[in-house]
Parts: C-alpha cells; sequence; structure tokens
C-alpha cells in the first residue's frame, strides 16, 4: 500500500472540513427553524396569559389600595389562602418642576443629568434642609404589594 502525498492528505482533510461545515450548518439552520416555530407557538399562548396575568395584578393593586383600611385593619400584613397582602410605609420625596433649575444656581451638579433632568435616587438620600433649598419635601408614603403562595 502506497503512502498518499502530503497533498493528499490535506486535500482529504480539506474536503471532511469542508463537508462537516456544510453538515453543521444545515443542522443549526433546522435548529433555528424548529426553535422559532415553536418560539412562535409558545408566544401565541403565552400573549393572553401575560396580559391576563397583568390586568388581576392591576385589579389587585387597585382593591388594596381602595379597600386600605379595611384589609390592613390589623397590620400591616394580611395572611390569606392564596397569599399574603403587605403594606409597607416609608418615605417618598415630591420634587417640584422648578427644582433643576434651582439645583443649577446653587451649584448641586451630583444630582443633574446631562440630559437636564434630576437624579431623584440621589436627592432622596439628601438632608430635608437640602431638600427644603430647592423646594422638594419628604412625606409618608405607602408601598402595598403582595405575595403568592406557591402550591
Amino acid at each position: 500500500m502506497q503512502k498518499s502525498s502530503p497533498r493528499d492528505r490535506a486535500d482529504a482533510l480539506l474536503a471532511e472540513i469542508r463537508d462537516r461545515g456544510a453538515e453543521l450548518a444545515a443542522l443549526e439552520a433546522e435548529a433555528r427553524s424548529k426553535i422559532a416555530a415553536v418560539t412562535a407557538e409558545y408566544e401565541e399562548r403565552l400573549a393572553p396569559q401575560r396580559l391576563l396575568l397583568a390586568g388581576a395584578d392591576k385589579a389587585l393593586t387597585g382593591l388594596i389600595k381602595a379597600e386600605r383600611k379595611t384589609l390592613f385593619a390589623d397590620g400591616d400584613v394580611v395572611k390569606l389562602a392564596n397569599g399574603s397582602l403587605v403594606r409597607e410605609q416609608g418615605w417618598k420625596v415630591t420634587i417640584p418642576r422648578d427644582a433643576l433649575g434651582k439645583c443649577e444656581e446653587l451649584g448641586f451638579a451630583e444630582v443633574i443629568r446631562i440630559a437636564k433632568s434630576l437624579d431623584r435616587e440621589a436627592i432622596e438620600k439628601w438632608a430635608d434642609e437640602r431638600l427644603f433649598l430647592i423646594g422638594a419635601e419628604r412625606k409618608p408614603a405607602t408601598k402595598y404589594s403582595y405575595e403568592v403562595r406557591t402550591r
């Protein structure tokens, strides 16, 4: 048996690389096609569920706000058969419309964004005295949330 030349071996390897590459490309294309079909099929089924979930979430939030005195008469956590309603007390900073101009005037550059808007997170960390300088104030705020119990 005669040994093949390096040129023949190199050419055979080139052919193998070409064929395996084509086979790989075909399998990847088939996989992408099937993944796209499955994604589309499930998206048709998922979209209405997302809308229903968002509607239920909005309805629950509205109910909690409308009936907060009744629901939270006995405390900040209401344990129900399917989960819990939670009321958290905290503070919310209200920022007047002219606060940006006042911050520029007073040199509070660390809360001014390049797009000429205020950095609410930074302002909310300020002391009340500094908030007063720009006309902002810290007021009590109530946050409502819920936890769903898994079965």
